[in-house]
C-alpha cells in the first residue's frame, strides 16, 4: 500500500548549487512523517548542512519542492522551524536567559503570558542541565554548554520541524551520552518533526527511527535504513546484537560510498 505523502516534511527533486554552477545537492528525495526523528549521515562536503539550511529557508535558491503537510514550505509563515546550527546561532551580547526569550518573541509565542514564557525558559535549561548559566553570556560558556543552549532553546519555541546540525559534537564522550538520553527524553515529550545531522555512527542510531546516509557521489539517490532499535531504552541499546549489526551495515555503506 502506498503511503500518502500529505502529513510530514516532503522533498522532492531537490537541487542547489554553489555560484559556480557546482552541485551541493543533487535531485534529493526525502519524506519525513510528522513527528517522526531521522538521522543523517554522510562525509564531509556531502551537502548535510545544505539540506538542512534549505528546509530552514536560509537558502533562498534551489530547484525542487519543499512542504511540510502538503503546502510549500516558503508559502507557510505559520510553520515554526527550529534550528540549531554547527555554530549554536546564540547572540553574544545577550545572556543564556535572554537568548531564548528572544527566539521566543520571534517566534510568536503570543498565547503565553510572560510568567509562562519564564517558567518555559526555565523548565529547558533545567532539562538541560544548564539553569544556572542562565545570566551568563555565551562567550563566557564552553563550546558543550553553547550547543545545550541552543537545544533548550530550539525546544523552548516549541517548533513543527526541528533540525540540527551536529549538536553534540563540542561534548565530551560521557556528557554526550547524557544529553543524548535527556534529548531523546525531551524529543517523547514533545515528538517533534526532527533531522538531526551526525558525524556518529553510535549517535544515528541511538536517536533515529530511520538513518539516512548520503554518500560523497551527488548523483548518488539517499540510504534510508529501518532502525529496529529505535524503541528499546537508550542504555539498552548499546549492548544488543542488533546494534552491533546495524552499526556493522552502516560502517559497510561508509567504505564503499565515501
Amino acid at each position: 500500500m502506498s503511503y500518502l505523502r500529505n502529513r510530514g516534511l516532503d522533498i522532492r527533486n531537490l537541487t542547489v548549487e554553489y555560484q559556480g554552477g557546482q552541485a551541493a545537492l543533487k535531485s534529493v528525495d526525502l519524506f519525513l512523517p510528522e513527528h517522526s526523528i531521522y538521522t543523517i549521515l554522510g562525509p564531509s562536503g556531502c551537502g548535510k548542512s545544505t539540506l538542512l539550511r534549505s528546509i530552514a529557508g536560509l537558502v533562498k535558491t534551489y530547484h525542487g519542492e519543499i512542504s511540510y503537510n502538503g503546502k510549500a514550505l516558503p508559502e507557510q509563515d505559520q510553520v515554526l522551524i527550529g534550528l540549531v546550527p554547527q555554530n549554536y546561532g546564540l547572540l553574544p551580547w545577550k545572556t543564556v536567559q535572554s537568548n531564548i526569550r528572544t527566539a521566543m518573541r520571534i517566534s510568536n509565542s503570543g498565547t503565553l503570558t510572560k510568567q509562562q514564557q519564564e517558567q518555559r525558559i526555565t523548565n529547558w535549561l533545567e532539562s538541560m542541565g544548564i539553569a544556572d548559566l542562565a545570566h551568563r553570556y555565551p562567550l563566557s560558556l564552553s563550546g558543550g554548554q553553547q550547543q545545550r543552549v541552543a537545544i533548550a532553546r530550539a525546544f523552548a519555541i516549541s517548533p513543527q520541524i526541528m533540525l540540527l546540525d551536529e549538536p553534540f559534537s563540542a561534548l565530551d564522550a560521557i556528557t554526550r551520552e547524557e544529553i543524548q538520553r535527556i534529548f531523546l527524553g525531551n524529543w517523547n515529550s514533545l515528538p517533534t518533526t526532527t533531522l538531526f545531522v551526525t558525524h556518529d555512527v553510535e549517535e544515528a542510531i541511538l536517536l533515529g527511527e530511520k538513518i539516512i546516509m548520503m554518500t560523497s557521489n551527488k548523483e548518488d539517490p539517499l540510504i534510508v535504513m529501518d532502525n529496529p532499535l529505535f524503541s528499546i531504552k537508550p542504555e539498552e541499546k548499546r549492548d544488543s546484537e542488533q546494534f552491533f549489526q546495524l552499526s556493522k551495515e552502516i560502517r559497510k555503506v561508509m567504505q564503499e560510498k565515501w
